[in-house]
């Protein structure tokens, strides 16, 4: 052997192939996919870009799943990025999932992994239509998902008080409406539904109407009257709901008062549930949303309200990802804590709003979007100790549309003018026909503060004064 390598003197010489560049020749690229990327999927995407796998030193492949073939309103399309401008982010692949076809999906992406090399980790959804297709598709692909006997209960927020009530846990009342026949077998009668169904909760006015599968405060009516309640229904039932899905039935609510308050939580396998932020909503005397701001989840006069949360998560099946729970709660004044909290839904995805992208600049280390890829490729939370607490202070302020017609002008603070501006976004545009704001996805814009809380509260009543809005009404 000595001898053969005296008259091979160049075997030597050769580099051997690191374990690095072999196992980059062989072993498959892992990837993860985003189901209907809305949801701050840019910020996802460069996380996914910078995270580190376990064992090699490579990135994730980014594979994003369009939903298409659903019949959306134009208030939430605007939203939808681009095949085009998903690729020019930094997507690698970008498949469309027609009319919610879990199977062909799962189809494509299997060959894709074939062809491409890839193994996919965790499927992640980043919009509320694409909740309920997530956990069957990843289901399909035997990659981690929340439980699909509950999926309903994660969607529709009748199956969702179901849910969160056999656990012993507070919901508002509620009946479904509009789907019924009279005892006579005629047609069905809302209205008569409706008062039946008020009188069996024992329900008097002001009551909820909204659509089951709703989302961003969308078709959801507080009704104080007979005539306001029938105007609700016959908005919602027997039309298309913001999902792209016709709906038969209206939920009829019982209204609660108090506080709203959404809290947002991180779970990761073997249910370890962090609540990473807490965010306290300020209405308008129409119930429009004015601002959110962020609370500590450390606050004594929270913890009615964070225990409630996560028990909702629990209860609707959230094992991985984020969860985001809407709930409202009474305050004790002169105990300076909230009680008795009441959920109003849980949506088992990212918050919107931008709310992920405040959290992280207000807490220190903290990388929700990290945090989310790990969850759903069913890694583990090793930071136990780690402290949610906000170092610095946020405000989320809506821009509302105070009536209907055509915009000639928009007057705005100058953003040189703030310090503590984060970012902003104007969705109306001079020029537009716009409508009254009823809901999140009706605003003319939003504006996100972040710095010390005495300065915020300053450029708020800066940002609000000087936002004003010129509109020509048009005849009809």
């Amino acid at each position: 052997m000595r001898r053969a390598l005296k008259t091979l003197p160049w075997l030597i010489l050769i580099q051997p192939p690191s374990f690095y560049t072999i196992a980059m020749t062989i072993l498959p690229q892992k990837a993860i996919v985003l189901i209907d990327p809305v949801t701050e999927w840019k910020q996802l995407v460069q996380a996914a870009a910078k995270k580190q796998n376990d064992d090699e030193n490579t990135q994730y492949q980014i594979i994003a799943i369009q939903m298409a073939g659903i019949e959306l309103n134009d208030k939430i399309k605007q939203f939808l990025p681009t095949s085009k401008c998903l690729k020019e982010y930094g997507v690698d692949h970008v498949i469309s999932m027609n009319r919610r076809d879990v199977y062909s999906c799962a189809h494509e992406l299997k060959i894709l992994e074939q062809q491409e090399k890839l193994t996919i980790r965790g499927v992640i959804p980043l919009s509320e239509i694409a909740v309920d297709v997530s956990d069957m598709l990843a289901a399909s692909l035997g990659l981690p998902h929340n439980p699909l006997d509950l999926g309903l209960s994660r969607r529709d927020k009748g199956f969702m008080k179901d849910a969160v009530a056999r656990s012993g846990l507070r919901v508002a009342k509620f009946a479904r409406v509009g789907g019924n026949c009279d005892g006579d077998g005629s047609e069905p009668s809302m209205m008569g539904d409706l008062q039946r169904s008020m009188a069996r909760l024992d329900l008097v006015f002001p009551v909820v109407i909204k659509t089951p599968q709703g989302f961003s405060t969308t078709d959801v009516y507080t009704c104080k009257s007979t005539t306001e309640a029938e105007n609700a229904l016959n908005a919602i039932v027997g039309r298309i709901g913001p999902d792209g899905r016709a709906v038969k039935q209206a939920l009829l609510e019982e209204y609660i008062g108090g506080t709203e308050f959404a809290v947002n939580i991180m779970v990761f396998q073997d249910y370890g549930l962090y609540v990473t932020d807490v965010w306290k909503y300020e209405k308008d005397h129409r119930a429009r949303y004015g601002s959110a701001e962020i609370c500590n989840p450390n606050d004594p006069a929270l913890c009615d309200i964070i225990l409630y949360a996560k028990n909702v998560a629990r209860a609707v099946g959230v094992q991985f990802g984020a969860a985001h729970v809407e709930l409202k709660a009474k305050s004790l004044h002169d105990e300076n804590k909230y009680v008795d909290p009441v959920m109003i839904e849980i949506g088992a995805r990212l918050s919107g709003g931008q709310k992920a992208s405040m959290a992280k600049a207000a807490v220190q280390e903290w990388d929700p979007f990290t945090a989310l890829i790990e969850s759903h490729c069913g890694q583990r939370f090793t930071r136990d100790s780690f402290d949610f607490t906000p170092q610095l202070f946020v405000r989320h302020i809506f821009l509302p549309i105070e009536r209907a017609g055509r915009i000639q002008a928009i007057e705005q603070v100058n953003p040189s003018e703030l310090k503590t501006l984060y970012s902003s976004s104007m969705i109306a545009h001079v020029g537009d026909v716009v409508s009254k704001t009823t809901d999140i996805t009706s605003c003319a814009g939003f504006v996100w503060l972040v710095g010390e809380r005495s300065l915020v509260d300053i450029e708020t009543v800066q940002v609000l004064s000087e936002f004003k809005l010129v509109i020509d009404e048009i005849s009809p």
